[in-house]
Order: C-alpha cells, then sequence, then structure tokens
C-alpha cells in the first residue's frame, strides 16, 4: 500500500469525505500503486489542466456534469501514463451523468504521443464529438491507449464516426463501451481502423450508419481483433452493414454477435478485394450466412462453432430513417443459442466482466456476445394441489416461495413475478418467512391444457436490487375422461 493512502487510513490527511472513498475505489479498481489523484472540477477547472499537472501513474477523477469549451474537448494525454476516469466508471448512473460535450466542434480526445495501455479514460459519456478522422476519439503514430466503460453516442466524422485510429504500431484497447448512434460520411461509422489494430472486446455497437462500414471500416494491412461483442442494428447506404474490411485487411472476430445490421451489400460483413485482397477469421461468432460477402481472392476462414440463429435479444429498438436500430436491449433471453456458446478454450483475465459488469463467464463456457446470460437465483417454490384435474371448477392454484438462495423473501419485487412467463398472481401474501401466490386456476389449466401427464410450473422474478430468480415446480395433470 502506497505511502500517501496509508496516512489516509491513519488519518494523518484531511480529505472530503468524497474524495477518500473515491480514492479507495480507484485503487481497489486497479489493485496496483497509484501516483497523486487529482480532481475535476474541485481542484482544475478542466479536464486538461488536470492532465497538464499530472504526472505518469496519476489518476484524473471527474465529477459528475457536463464538461464543453476549452479543456474539455481535444483532450491530449501528451503520452502520459495517467487514469483520466468518471468518480465511478463502473456505476451506469456515474457514467451516464459524466458527459463530455464537443459540442460539434472538436473530438473528446488525441493520442499520438507513444501513449500505451497505461494511458487510461474509463467512464465517460463522450457526445457531440467531430473530426475529419475520428469524432470521438484519434489514436495514432505510434499510440496504444485503452478506453473502457464509456458511452460514445452522438458523434460524427468523415471517417470513423467514434473511433480513429491509424498506422502499423498503433493498437489501442477499447472494451466495455457502447458505442451507439454515431456516423461517417465516408466509412466506419463507428470504427475506423487504416494500418492499425485495436483489440475491440465486450462492445455494444449499434445504431451507427456510413455508407460502407456502419460499424467497423478495416483496411491497410491492419489486424484488428473483435471479441465478444454485440455489433447490430448498423447500416450502411451501399456496402456491409457492420463491418467492411479491404486492401490487405486482416479481421479477426471471435463470440461476436453480428444480427439485423442493414446494407445494399453484404448486411453484416463485407470482404473486399479493392486495392489487395482481404481475410477474415470467424470462430464461435453468431452471423446469418447470407449476411456475409467475399469477393474473388478473398478468404473467409470459418472456424469451429459458428451459428446462425436469432440470438434472442430482450428488445429489439426502434427503427430511423437511416435503417439504424437504436434504444435496444441486447441482454440474451433465456433458451438464445448464443448462451454457452462460445470458445470453449476461453479462459477470463482476472476480473474480467461482460459490458455490465457482472462476470464475464456464468455458465458451463462464455457466451457469445457482449453480455453474458445471469443464471438467476434459485427459488424453492411449491405448487398446490399437486394434481390438476382438467375438468375441476375449483377458483385457484396456489404457490408457495419459501426461500431465496442468499436473500431474504421480503427482497422480492413482488410485481415483477409471472408464472410459465405470462400469469402473473392474482394475490400475493406473507406468513411466517414464506410468500403464498395464488394464480387463476382457469389461467393455469389453460397454459398446461395439451401437456400430457406431468406439467413443469416456473415461477420467475426480479428481486429489489435488480438481480433475477427463479424456482420451479410439477404439477400431476388429470385430463378429460380421468386419463393422467
Amino acid at each position: 500500500m502506497d505511502e500517501h493512502l496509508q496516512k489516509i487510513l491513519r488519518g494523518k490527511i484531511t480529505m472530503r469525505p468524497i474524495k477518500t472513498i473515491t480514492y479507495l475505489i480507484i485503487l481497489m479498481a486497479t489493485g496496483s500503486a497509484i501516483g497523486a489523484v487529482h480532481y475535476v472540477p474541485q481542484e482544475y477547472a478542466t479536464i486538461q489542466a488536470a492532465v497538464n499537472a499530472s504526472n505518469n501513474l496519476d489518476i484524473i477523477v471527474v465529477a459528475p456534469a457536463r464538461y464543453a469549451g476549452v479543456g474539455n474537448r481535444n483532450i491530449n494525454l501528451y503520452g502520459r501514463q495517467i487514469a483520466v476516469q468518471s468518480s465511478d466508471p463502473n456505476n451506469a448512473g456515474v457514467v451516464s451523468s459524466t458527459i463530455i460535450d464537443c459540442e460539434g466542434k472538436n473530438r473528446g480526445f488525441v493520442f499520438y504521443t507513444g501513449e500505451t495501455g497505461s494511458s487510461i479514460i474509463r467512464g465517460f459519456t463522450i457526445t457531440g464529438g467531430y473530426g475529419l478522422l475520428g469524432g470521438a476519439f484519434y489514436c495514432y503514430n505510434n499510440s496504444s491507449p485503452s478506453i473502457a466503460n464509456c458511452v460514445i453516442t452522438g458523434n460524427s466524422a468523415v471517417l470513423g464516426g467514434a473511433i480513429a485510429c491509424a498506422n502499423s504500431k498503433t493498437y489501442p484497447k477499447i472494451s466495455n463501451c457502447k458505442i451507439t448512434a454515431n456516423s461517417a460520411s465516408v466509412g466506419g461509422g463507428a470504427i475506423y481502423c487504416n494500418g492499425a489494430s485495436p483489440v475491440i472486446k465486450s462492445c455494444v455497437i449499434n445504431g451507427n450508419f456510413a455508407p460502407d462500414g456502419g460499424a467497423i471500416y478495416s483496411h491497410n494491412a491492419d489486424n484488428p481483433a473483435v471479441i465478444n461483442c454485440t455489433i447490430s442494428g448498423n447500416a450502411a447506404s451501399k456496402s456491409a452493414g457492420a463491418i467492411y474490411c479491404y486492401n490487405s485487411s486482416k479481421l479477426t472476430l471471435n463470440n461476436d454477435i453480428l444480427w439485423s445490421n442493414t446494407a445494399v451489400t453484404a448486411p453484416d460483413l463485407y470482404v473486399s478485394n479493392a486495392g489487395a485482397a482481404a481475410s477474415a477469421q470467424l470462430s464461435y461468432c453468431n452471423v446469418r450466412n447470407s449476411g456475409v460477402v467475399s469477393d474473388s481472392g478473398c478468404v473467409i476462414n470459418w472456424g469451429s462453432g459458428n451459428i446462425n440463429a436469432d440470438p434472442r435479444f430482450a428488445g429489439t429498438g426502434t427503427l430511423t430513417l437511416k435503417n439504424t436500430f437504436t434504444g435496444a436491449d441486447f441482454h440474451l433471453l433465456k433458451g438464445s443459442g448464443c448462451i454457452d456458446a462460445g470458445s470453449p478454450a476461453y479462459v477470463s483475465e482476472s476480473g474480467e466482466t461482460d459490458i455490465d459488469g457482472k462476470p464475464r463467464i456464468s455458465g458451463a463456457k462464455i457466451d457469445i456476445g457482449a453480455y453474458e446470460f445471469q443464471q438467476p437465483i434459485q427459488a424453492a417454490f411449491e405448487i398446490h394441489p399437486e394434481t390438476l384435474n382438467l375438468e375441476s371448477n375449483g377458483q385457484w392454484v396456489s404457490g408457495i416461495i419459501s426461500s431465496i438462495a442468499g436473500y431474504s423473501i421480503s427482497d422480492i419485487d413482488t410485481a415483477s413475478m409471472v408464472l410459465n412467463d405470462t400469469i402473473k398472481p392474482e394475490s400475493v401474501a406473507v406468513e411466517d418467512g414464506k410468500m403464498l401466490l395464488k394464480f387463476s386456476r382457469s389461467k393455469v389449466q389453460e397454459a398446461v391444457s395439451t401437456v400430457e401427464n406431468e406439467a413443469v410450473l416456473n415461477i420467475a422474478g426480479k428481486l429489489n436490487n435488480g438481480k433475477d430468480f427463479a424456482g420451479s415446480d410439477t404439477i400431476r395433470i388429470i385430463r378429460p375422461g380421468g386419463k393422467k
């Protein structure tokens, strides 16, 4: 533990409570020693002013607010190995309220001084950016920063509406970001790669637009890697609603969903021989075969584990005038073919999470896409009566939830509960630590009317903290005529 933090814990340094808490959060999140912590706007009026005052290993903490004007756009780290972040990059509410608004006058950040993975931007919403290359971020000249936990939305450029990266020794890592509703007038509505090799991991890329490469535009002997991303609802007016690669580009896709993108040619992936033949390697991806097009001389290597099935997103979103879909919910529903369908060889990094901050592997294998399906918390559930005669005229079927693993019955959000996905309880009561539910007998009978002998009844809902729970029980069925 560094000496400065020891002094804080011993009470030798007086800091406002919010600063002390933030410092401790940062140390736990980084897992390593840090330098000084600089606060915006408490100590510095602008983000750039705090950067200029920093040294390697320092952290700049930006409080929730809207930041605009000179010093809060076109921010340059000048090669420093520092972190610039919101007060809690893992809190979606903090990220959405810590806004860098470029007001259409420039991009958010620029990197050209050899920044490394230790030059970190995390936990911001970046909007209103504009540039020839990269509306929100531009990385070039051997600069490879880390961009994490950001929402990058409503930016535009000629190439790379959200992010542009160029030069052969430029390897930015873009992780756990939502890149939505950006646009480019030539290519790469979200991301443009020119000879660079970014790693794009656990990101949602949605609702972006360009004439070519609605989401990603890649060329000139680069090697971009796209891992565990959901790329959906993007559009191109010409080619490649999702990804366009050409002129010796070598694209790698692993554990990705490319779905519901639109274009005149190749809705999801276009591997072109323009300039020189390009190639793409796909493994454990969910992509429509009809959405992939390759030109003569180009190579698409279909590796192991690829599927072509509706991913069963929780919500599809709204169609815009540019044929993009926005406002979608890309969580996977139960029964999605993407669950436990990722690479069996995938080993998550220490502390790695999905885009929600949930454990990256929660089932038997990693899921395909940016969101890991979270197995519901188990509830002990009983149905009464044990036998249901479909000819009887009773009014109720009763359910009892006697326990929730690791939680109390009082933690249940009672308004969220449904039986077999559709039947809501007519009444809810708690007695002796158990939750008693009454369901319409006629609705239950209708739900099991085609089942022979024995039916499974599933109760599902949410806890007050938003986590899902589920339980099940079986009930014997007596059909008309006395048949079980």
